[in-house]
């Protein structure tokens, strides 16, 4: 057999990536959408009153809240997902204060869970305060 002549190594390149997207100007249909980590101070609105104590949740709800409730509402049920919903919007405390009262009635609870259902969700009815109550 003849010798052979060693082929020349191949030049390895690095596969390109497609450049990174650019905000387009409006009207080619792309926009970048820039958020933000931070949390600005939220506007509460009152949900219902213990002994004249007034508990609130916030008046705009991260739209993250609705997505989990969704989610959750999807694998578990809505009546776990209104639960959590609940002890997103009003915190521990205040859940717990809710769940230790004694004259919480099923009419009560349902009207609770519905307003802040509306509310996460962005009626603009209850945003305006022309809540139906």
């Amino acid at each position: 057999m003849a010798p052979t002549t060693p082929r020349p190594a191949r030049k390895r390149t690095a596969a390109k990536r497609p450049p990174a997207p650019v905000a387009a100007a409006s009207g080619d249909g792309y926009e970048l959408v820039q958020l933000t980590s931070t949390v600005p101070k939220e506007e509460r609105v009152p949900l219902f009153a213990i002994d004249d104590e007034v508990y609130t949740i916030p008046k705009v709800v991260p739209q993250g809240v609705a997505l989990e409730f969704l989610r959750i509402s999807r694998e578990m049920g809505e009546a776990i997902a209104a639960q959590r919903l609940l002890e997103r919007l009003l915190g521990a405390d205040s859940y717990e204060a809710l769940e230790q009262c004694p004259s919480l009635t099923d009419e009560a609870m349902q009207r609770i869970a519905d307003m802040a259902q509306k509310i996460a969700f962005g009626s603009a009815e209850i945003r305006e305060g022309k809540a139906a109550g």
